[in-house]
C-alpha cells in the first residue's frame, strides 16, 4: 500500500518546519478525506481553476475501489463462475490494485491538487491543522465518509482477531470453514452469499424479523429464499446475549439459549458517519448532530460543507459523486444545484438483486401515488432461462402520472435500474411509457408490463 507519498513534496522533515507551523499555507478550498467523494470534488474545484488541498491519511480513493464496492463484486462474480478460492483472491488483488493508491494520487497530483498524507482537524473558521502545519481555506469540506458500528454485545470486544469487519473479510486471504456474520442487510447479505458460495458454513444472525423491511415485504422473503438455496443458515428475530472465545474460534450464544460455534464472527451491522477527531467543536458544531443542507452546507457554520457518507443522505458511492460535482458548483458560484435534484438509487448485489429508488413506501401516501407491480414470471424469458420469479413495484403520481419511485428484485434489475432512473428524472408519464416498444424476450419487458399496467389504473379512477 502507497501511503507514503505527498503529492508537491510536502516534506515535513524541511529544514523550514518552524517556519511552516508559524505561518499558514493558503488555498481556495481545503478537503478534509480523499475517498470517492474527496477525488471528485477536487478533480472538479482544480480544473476550474481553485488551489486544492486534500487530506488523506490512509487511501486515496477511500473504501469503494478497495474494501468494499469493488471486490465484492468481483467475489461475488467469481463464486457465481465457479472459481476456486485461491483463484478469486488472487484476481480480487489485481481489481484491488494490490491496495495501491499510487495511480489515484498521480491523478491528483495531475491536476494540481496538493495531498496531505495526514489526519486534520478544525481549529477555527476556515483553519485546519495537519501534521503541525496551519492550512487557511476559504471554503472547508467534510469528506471523511463513514465507520462501522459495532454493537453493545457482551464479550465483543475480547475476540481480538476473531471478529472481523467487512475490510477485513475483504482482505482476507483464508476462507473460515465456519462464519457467523451480524446484520442482514446489504453488507451481510452480500457477504454472505460470497463466502457461502465458496464452501464456508454461513449463519447470518439479525435481529430484526424480516430483511429490508422498508420495502415491499415480498423483497426480503426472496432474498432469504435465495441466501439459504445458497447455503446460508439464516436466522432473523433473534438477539445475541453474548459472544466469547472458544478455542481457536467464536462461541455466540443467542437470547433464546442456543449456541453457535464459528471460526470467525463479522460484525456488518451498519455505518455511521466518522464525525469525531474532526475538532468541529472548534466552530460551534457538535459531531454527534452534524446537518446538512440540500447544498451541502453544513448548518450553522459559512464556510463548511459535507459530501458523502458524512453528510448522512445514504452511503452509496454514485450518491457522493453526485454530491460532489453539486458542492463543487456551489463553491463556484452556481447556486441553483441540490443534491436531491435527482433520484437516488441503489442495488443490492444478493441473487437475484435488488433495486430500490426514490421513497419507500412509507414514505409516500397512497392518495398521492398509485403503484402499479408486475412479475418477472410475465416475461418470456423467465421461461427461457428457468429465473427466480421477482417482481417490481413503481409508484405513479396521481397527478402527473410521472414515476417517482421504484422497488423491486429480480435477475437483471440491477440493470434495469439505469432505464428507471431515466424515466423518473426524465419526467416521462407512464401514458408515454406504455407505448415504448421493449426487445424480445428480455427482463426489461416487465417495464412494458409494469407501465401499461399503471397508465390504465390512472385512466379508470
Amino acid at each position: 500500500m502507497n501511503v507514503a507519498n505527498d503529492i508537491n513534496h510536502f516534506d515535513m522533515n524541511d529544514a523550514d518546519t518552524a517556519l511552516h507551523q508559524r505561518t499558514p499555507r493558503r488555498f481556495d478550498v481545503a478537503i478534509i478525506g480523499g475517498g470517492s467523494a474527496g477525488e471528485t470534488l477536487a478533480s472538479e474545484l482544480a480544473s476550474s481553476g481553485r488551489s486544492v488541498v486534500m487530506f488523506e491519511p490512509a487511501l486515496v480513493g477511500g473504501e469503494c475501489p478497495y474494501l468494499a464496492c469493488m471486490p465484492t463484486k468481483a467475489m461475488l462474480h467469481d463464486a457465481a463462475v465457479g472459481r476456486a478460492w485461491p483463484d478469486a483472491v488472487r484476481r480480487r488483488s489485481d481489481v484491488v490494485e494490490h491496495l495501491d493508491d499510487a495511480g489515484h494520487a498521480a491523478e491528483l497530483e495531475r491536476t494540481g491538487v496538493v495531498l496531505v498524507r495526514s489526519t486534520a482537524h478544525l481549529v477555527a473558521d476556515r483553519t485546519i491543522e495537519a501534521a503541525s502545519q496551519r492550512y487557511v481555506a476559504d471554503e472547508i469540506v467534510i469528506a471523511t465518509g463513514s465507520e462501522a458500528i459495532r454493537p453493545p454485545i457482551t464479550g465483543l470486544d475480547d475476540l481480538g482477531d476473531r471478529c472481523w469487519t467487512s475490510a477485513d473479510a475483504m482482505t482476507a486471504r483464508e476462507r473460515p470453514t465456519r462464519l457467523a456474520i451480524v446484520g442482514g442487510g446489504v453488507i451481510g447479505c452480500e457477504l454472505a452469499t460470497i463466502f457461502a458460495r465458496f464452501g464456508t458454513e454461513v449463519h447470518l444472525l439479525d435481529a430484526a424479523a424480516t430483511a429490508f423491511e422498508e420495502l415491499p415485504p415480498e423483497i426480503g422473503e426472496i432474498v432469504d429464499d435465495a441466501l439459504r438455496a445458497a447455503g446460508v443458515r439464516v436466522r432473523r428475530g433473534d438477539a445475541i446475549d453474548r459472544v466469547e472465545r472458544r478455542g481457536g474460534g467464536v462461541r455466540t450464544t443467542l437470547e433464546t439459549g442456543a449456541c453457535l460455534d464459528t471460526d470467525r464472527l463479522l460484525i456488518a451491522t451498519g455505518t455511521r458517519p466518522r464525525t469525531g477527531g474532526l475538532g468541529l467543536e472548534n466552530v460551534g458544531i457538535d459531531p454527534d448532530q452534524l446537518r446538512v443542507g440540500g447544498s451541502g452546507r453544513v448548518e450553522g457554520a459559512e464556510s463548511l460543507w459535507a459530501v458523502g457518507d458524512v453528510a448522512g443522505f445514504g452511503a452509496y458511492t454514485h450518491l457522493a459523486n453526485h454530491q460532489a460535482r453539486v458542492v463543487a458548483a456551489m463553491i463556484c458560484g452556481d447556486r441553483t444545484r441540490r443534491f436531491d435534484e435527482v433520484v437516488t438509487p441503489a442495488c443490492v448485489f444478493t441473487d437475484p438483486p435488488i433495486l430500490t429508488i426514490g421513497p419507500t413506501p412509507s414514505e409516500l401516501s397512497d392518495n398521492d401515488v398509485l403503484w402499479s407491480t408486475a412479475r418477472l414470471s410475465e416475461t418470456p424469458r423467465w421461461t427461457t432461462d428457468e429465473l427466480v420469479d421477482g417482481f417490481l413495484a413503481i409508484a405513479v403520481d396521481r397527478e402527473s402520472h410521472t414515476v417517482v419511485a421504484a422497488h423491486g428484485i429480480g435477475a437483471g434489475f440491477d440493470e434495469l435500474a439505469a432505464a428507471l432512473v431515466t424515466a423518473i428524472d426524465g419526467g416521462l408519464t407512464v401514458d408515454h411509457l406504455a407505448r415504448s416498444m421493449w426487445p424480445f424476450p428480455t427482463v426489461g419487458e416487465v417495464l412494458g408490463v409494469v407501465y401499461s399496467r399503471a397508465a390504465a389504473a390512472l385512466a379508470s379512477s
